[in-house]
């Protein structure tokens, strides 16, 4: 898109008058054009693509075939003949551990696995026999594997039973073992028993050297032996027979009884020796079993591991001839790909000599046409632009094309003339205007008048060339004018005027007022903005709001050191009654310390006379009467100390707080005097007076009314009674139509002169001035009666009369 200096730049035509509208080339069919000769190109293209893709394919059904072949039967195979060897490995293992046991539980555990991995054997030897009735491959290879796995199978099932027949001899020796344990424990008691025997000679020394002999000889591992030495313990027994029957009663009879458990526990059937013959039979014959295992196990291990490797080199085969196929098929897809990349340079010259180099041509003679017509319209005015002729030789699409072009180009010379004439008319009219006016699109600059550029302080030139009229605007109104562009371009309705700060490139800031409406320009949507320079306007209104913000800054301050000033005197009342309590709670909490002392004295002495046994009847008597003296002593001036504390408390939470809740104000007002007491109460010619229901309550904020009472009773001590003198201050409450309550605090004192009366709630207003008065006190009761307790408050005072503070405020006070 061209800009309006670029458009006015362009040649006129020949004659000095804007030429009519051409006519357009007429649009010819022809019956071989560059359509047919693209078609034909590319049809034989095709052609050698689908050849590519038809062997592509062949080879593809050939591949997944194969592999196929290879996932289903091969891979399977190996993978079970695999499996089938790691079990085995697992049943080597485990043999002689059921061999070797010596336990029933873990002779049933280790059966039980070995069950379950021949069992998984027989299910693997089955599904290689399925795996190989699907193999399709040579017959004499597969006949060889069959037979192997067959050899395998038998051979399991051999050794399931050897296994079965090892299992129930380990179960008998695990039972004669059990045996032999129960009959060797047996006769270690009976040993026990015969050494508490009376002296019985030698038959006792015979007994034990059999019973000695008998737990030696279930140790031999030697059939043979073992049997003698049971035949000889039967020798040994008849023999201590014959010895008993010459033994006197009862020793002769105990000699038979011991001679007939032990011949029970050693020779008869279950006994001793038995157990040892047959748990030692038992085990030789789980070695043989065992030994007959491991010779089937290597059997199926040699078989296995055969038929393993014929599998292997099987699938090696089958792998070797699938990668010759690849390589033979995708030597034949290279080959045509070759041909194809050939056939594609030839139509790619073809096309080159009779379609492209002949367009290239035709925009080469384009550019040359409008290149050389601008440096033509570039001379003196008049000047004939030189024509750059535009090649329309052939017979095809081409030629049209050109000539369309030629035509094309004439009315585009045309139409330029004409808005060339336009826009000369329109800088006639926008170039004198005393106003701004801009034209962008997206911010950066299509049109700009001699006006706008001289507010900025740049050229048109320089403000064409800004990258972006939003570096002239400051950062907190860009949004609204990326905002307000955005509302234009949606609606098209102009927006009213606005103002905002902007940023000449030197640095120096001014004020415009700016109104815009969208218009179509250069072909396009844009924003056109007429721009007033209001600085001097803006300026002035900035020095009156300073002025008027100076204003409003001193008034603020004024109020926040007011407001810090009252807190300071609030403070400062709460810092006496502070000062003040501690002061009086000091003499009971004193009294109260000494007592409990002279208690602890007196109870020290009677336990030193109670300890010396010299306590007498006089001496209890007077430790009673002391001690109860003390006691009430301590009492009385412990619960003084206490009052005095939860008045304090009580006012001096509610002063520092400003918490709403209910009270019974006669309750308060007592606590509140017991409070301030300590500041008062050296004058001794001062009575308080109180007048008030003890049933009234209240529902606000006790801070308040205690700060609002403690500043008129310190008032009237301060300013009102002569300490020297007597005095009264009287406190009244009582409750008026519409739950309003009215709360007055009056005194007999100096009074108030009638042109100091109207000042007295004014803040900073005092009499006192020199001698501490900061003139806060009466202002701080005005401000919390009116607002903290929205009501109101009057005075009466004459001189030499007295003064009367009158308060009137809801009993139920409305929430801050």
């Amino acid at each position: 898109m061209q800009t309006p200096a670029r458009v006015a730049a362009l040649p006129a035509p020949a004659t000095g008058a804007t030429p009519g509208p051409q006519t357009p080339p007429p649009n010819r069919t022809r019956r071989f054009g560059i359509a047919v000769r693209i078609t034909l190109g590319l049809s034989v293209m095709a052609l050698l693509v689908v050849l590519i893709g038809g062997v592509s394919m062949s080879s593809f059904r050939l591949f997944r075939a194969e592999v196929t072949a290879l996932s289903t039967n091969t891979l399977p195979e190996v993978i079970t003949s695999a499996e089938l060897h790691g079990s085995l490995q697992k049943l080597v293992a485990q043999l002689p551990q059921l061999a070797a046991a010596n336990s029933t539980p873990q002779r049933r555990s280790i059966y039980d696995g070995l069950v379950t991995e021949l069992d998984s054997m027989q299910l693997l030897v089955a599904r290689m026999r399925g795996l190989m009735k699907d193999n399709h491959g040579d017959g004499k290879e597969r006949d060889g594997n069959v037979r192997l796995l067959e050899q395998t199978r038998s051979t399991l099932l051999i050794l399931a039973a050897t296994v079965a027949d090892l299992n129930a001899e380990v179960t008998r020796q695990i039972e004669y073992g059990d045996r032999q344990a129960e009959a060797a424990r047996a006769l270690s008691r009976l040993a026990a028993a015969i050494e508490s025997m009376p002296d019985t000679g030698a038959w006792a020394a015979r007994i034990g050297a059999l019973m000695a002999r008998a737990a030696g000889a279930t140790q031999l591992d030697h059939l043979s032996r073992l049997k003698g030495e049971a035949r000889s313990a039967e020798r040994t027994l008849a023999e201590l027979a014959r010895l008993t029957g010459g033994a006197p009663d009862p020793t002769g009879q105990m000699m038979s009884t011991v001679q007939e458990e032990l011949f029970s526990l050693l020779v008869a059937p279950g006994g001793l020796f038995e157990s040892a013959i047959d748990r030692l039979q038992a085990r030789n014959r789980a070695q043989a079993l065992t030994g007959q295992a491991q010779v089937l196990v290597e059997t199926v291990e040699r078989s296995t591991r055969a038929l393993y490797d014929s599998i292997r080199d099987q699938s090696a085969e089958r792998t070797d001839a699938l990668a010759e196929l690849i390589a033979e098929r995708t030597r034949t897809v290279m080959m045509l790909a070759g041909a194809s990349i050939l056939l594609a340079v030839g139509v790619y010259f073809i096309f080159r000599r009779f379609l492209s180099s002949r367009l290239v041509a035709m925009n080469r003679a384009v550019l040359a046409r409008l290149s050389g017509g601008r440096q033509a319209g570039g001379g003196a005015a008049g000047t004939v632009p030189v024509p750059a002729p535009v090649p329309v030789d052939g017979d095809d699409e081409i030629t049209d094309i050109g000539a369309s072009i030629r035509y094309f180009i004439d009315e585009i010379d045309r139409r330029q003339q004409a808005l060339a004439d336009n826009e000369r008319r329109f800088r006639d009219l926008v170039e004198g205007s005393i106003q701004g006016i801009i034209i962008h699109r997206d911010f950066h600059a299509l049109y700009a008048n001699d006006s706008f550029a001289a507010m900025l302080g740049l050229t048109v030139a320089e403000v064409m060339a800004l990258p972006s009229l939003l570096s002239v605007v400051a950062v907190e109104a860009r949004q609204s004018m990326i905002d307000n562009y955005d509302q234009l371009l949606e609606g098209g309705q102009s927006t009213p005027r606005r103002r905002i700060r902007a940023c000449r490139p030197d640095g120096a800031e001014l004020w415009v007022e700016l109104t815009g409406r969208r218009v179509d320009w250069m072909d396009g949507p844009a924003i056109q903005a007429v721009v007033v320079d209001v600085t001097r306007e803006v300026e002035a209104d900035n020095a009156l709001r300073q002025s008027r913000d100076a204003a409003e800054r001193a008034l603020g301050e004024l109020k926040a050191t007011q407001a810090s000033l009252i807190q300071a005197e609030k403070m400062a009342s709460l810092g006496q009654l502070v000062a003040g309590v501690a002061h009086e709670v000091n003499t009971p909490i004193g009294i109260t310390i000494t007592g409990a002392s002279q208690l602890q004295a007196l109870i020290g002495e009677l336990s030193d006379r109670h300890t010396a046994n010299a306590l007498k009847k006089s001496d209890f008597q007077r430790f009673l009467s002391d001690g109860m003296e003390m006691a009430n002593l301590i009492l009385s001036n412990s619960t003084r100390a206490a009052n005095l504390v939860q008045s304090f408390k009580l006012v001096a939470v509610d002063q520092s707080s400003d918490e709403r809740r209910a009270f019974l104000l006669r309750d308060y007002i007592d606590e509140l005097l017991r409070s301030l007491h300590p500041t008062y109460k050296a004058r001794a010619a001062l009575t308080i007076d109180i007048d008030c229901p003890a049933d009234l309550e209240l529902d606000g904020y006790p801070g308040a009314l205690s700060q609002i009472l403690t500043n008129l009773v310190m008032n009237a001590l301060v300013h009102a009674l002569d300490p020297e003198q007597p005095g009264r201050i009287t406190i009244a409450a009582r409750v008026m139509d519409g739950d309003m309550v009215e709360l007055s605090i009056g005194d007999d004192g100096a009074g108030i002169a009638p042109e100091v009366l109207p000042k007295v709630f004014d803040p900073f207003f005092t009499t006192r001035r020199g001698s501490g008065g900061s003139g806060l006190g009466l202002h701080i009761v005005y401000n919390l009666v009116t607002g903290r307790l929205h009501g109101t408050i009057g005075v009466e005072s004459r001189p030499g009369e007295g003064t009367r503070f009158t308060l009137r405020f809801p009993r139920v006070t409305a929430a801050a």
